[in-house]
């Protein structure tokens, strides 16, 4: 007879406890081979001799001291050995450096290793849970641990996934982002700095060491992180679409609200120069802009800020489909969540070079000739005039174009807009580069008048603006060489007087505009001035009286 029902009823139930808690817990299966030993397997394979006791138990082995090859034993994984497990650097593009060598895509890495992204590179790094981790340019972190419990390294991979994983990140500059594979693990997955832990069991979220602050800030995108000062004194559950820092102060980070993405309604989808530029005109907060050759932004190759109220310039990409992606940054330096748009780079072969005519020239109506200085990436040019600056009333287009000039006949007067682009030998075709405009201006009009009315003077007219001056000449000879009266005048008609002498000159006018241009000269006026014969009748007596 049970003399403590209570307590022997207590230890029945802790016993169906621990049994049910065993058969919870991942379990391993362990065949005994022949050159296993109790002593061996305790150093190699199981942590340690105290760990015979527990696997003997649930073994239900009748001598623990011995076992027989063939045998198969049950294994909590909490009781066998950690193995180290690399990591994949499954991608790499740019300046990516592993301890200080070029590293590429597909290589191990192992614990104590240094991953670091140069200015235009970036790296993701791949976890045995299956977890990744992605490194944006100029971004240094370091690979603390990375390992599972097994008998083998094989083993050791599956319980990995199996959430058995212990891995830590140690974030030394720059930042990164995480997306932890969503297990129920046994611990959780660190990235660490400095000045704090971030941890999480499944979630996504970026870590951002602050050097100007000597701050480390985390923002979460799914699940939920624990951000807690390094010497874990202090800390705070980071839930989804919220985001905190904490300092070397150790203070407890208090959650904000990530901002909402920017707005690029204004991006253009397509640019043709190799500068890549644009504005955000509402954007009243910094701007932290990446561009990668993926949708998932794995490969990122850029990242720049714009201040509020500057564009966004990004250099030296190549011709490609490129995706980019912004986020605001608040008065903490957290990062809102992210705007993507992709855009198409076309700007080579660049546009030859224009020479004349120059941007805001004139010149009189007549054939124009246009010069350049060709694009040596380019076997000929394209050539473009309108009327208009969007180029909708094209009034001559060449293609081909091997020389660097060529001379047209526009046919009027007005303004016009020129433009050219290059192409390579195998048909290739470059963006047009910026329209230059230009005027041509009227020929003038003849000159009209002649000897007035009063028979003392000239009288002389033409049609002008009034704006311009005017400078007028009157000559002996059709080539103006020998030029009797000349002016510069603010009207379109000249008075002067009568020629002493009677005989053909010549009038012509050219028209001088308030920015200095010059028009050409009017085609000459002939006048005819009588010659004076009244000092003949005065000698007519001496004649007749000889």
């Amino acid at each position: 007879m049970n003399r403590h029902p209570a307590l022997a009823l207590a230890f029945a139930a802790l016993v169906s406890l621990v049994a049910a808690a065993a058969a919870q817990e991942p379990m391993i299966d362990y065949r005994v081979s022949e050159r296993d030993t109790l002593i061996g397997l305790s150093e190699t394979v199981f942590v340690g001799p105290q760990a015979w006791r527990e696997i003997a138990r649930l073994n239900r082995l009748s001598d623990p001291n011995r076992i027989h090859p063939g045998q198969l034993l049950r294994v909590p994984a909490r009781l066998m050995r950690m193995r180290t497990l690399p990591v994949a650097l499954t991608s790499s593009v740019g300046e990516v450096r592993v301890g200080g060598a070029a590293a590429q895509a597909g290589a191990a890495l192992a614990e104590g290793q240094q991953v670091e992204t140069g200015a235009n590179g970036s790296a993701v790094l791949a976890l045995a849970d299956g977890s990744r981790v992605k490194l944006p340019p100029s971004s240094l972190a370091e690979i603390v641990a990375s390992r599972a419990p097994g008998a083998n390294e094989a083993q050791a991979a599956k319980l990995a996934t199996d959430g058995w994983f212990a891995g830590s990140m140690r974030m030394l500059r720059g930042s990164v982002e995480v997306l932890a594979a969503k297990l129920k693990r046994s611990q959780p997955l660190e990235v660490t700095t400095p000045t704090a832990v971030v941890g999480v069991r499944g979630t996504q979220y970026r870590v951002a060491l602050d050097a100007e602050r000597s701050a480390t800030r985390s923002e979460v995108l799914e699940g939920q992180v624990r951000l807690e000062s390094a010497q874990r004194s202090a800390g705070a559950d980071i839930p989804a679409g919220f985001g905190a820092a904490i300092d070397a102060s150790a203070k407890k980070p208090e959650p904000v609200k990530l901002l909402p993405a920017p707005d690029l309604a204004a991006m253009p989808e397509r640019f043709e120069r190799p500068l890549v530029r644009f504005a955000l005109p509402a954007e009243q907060a910094t701007v932290r802009v990446q561009v990668a050759q993926d949708e998932a932004f794995e490969r990122i190759v850029s990242d720049t800020r714009a201040a509020p109220g500057s564009d966004v310039r990004i250099g030296g990409l190549d011709d490609a489909r490129w995706f980019l992606r912004a986020r605001r940054l608040d008065a903490q330096g957290i990062e809102g969540y992210d705007a993507v748009r992709p855009f198409v780079l076309k700007a080579r072969p660049e546009p030859p070079a224009s020479n004349t005519p120059r941007a805001g020239g004139k010149q009189s109506l007549a054939p124009v000739e246009f010069k350049w200085s060709s694009n040596l990436e380019a076997k000929t040019a394209r050539l473009q005039v309108a009327r208009d600056e969007r180029f909708q009333d094209i009034v001559a287009e060449r293609d081909g174009l091997e020389g660097n000039k060529l001379t047209l006949d526009l046919g009027g007067a007005g303004v016009y807009y020129w433009r050219l682009a290059s192409t390579r030998a195998d048909g290739d075709k470059g963006p047009f580069g910026d329209a230059q405009r230009f005027e041509l201006r009227p020929l003038p009009e003849p000159p009209q008048g002649g000897l007035g009315g009063d028979g003392k003077t000239l009288a002389l007219a033409w049609s002008g603006r009034p704006q311009d001056t005017q400078h007028v000449e009157l000559a002996r000879d059709a080539q103006f060489k020998d030029i009797v009266a000349q002016a510069d005048l603010n009207t379109t008609e000249w008075n002067l007087p009568r020629p002493s002498q009677g005989g053909t000159y010549y009038f012509r006018y050219r028209s001088i505009e308030p920015d200095g241009f010059v028009g050409p000269y009017s085609s000459p006026l002939v006048i005819e001035v009588p010659r004076d014969w009244r000092f003949l009748w005065l000698l007519a007596p001496l004649l007749l009286a000889l």
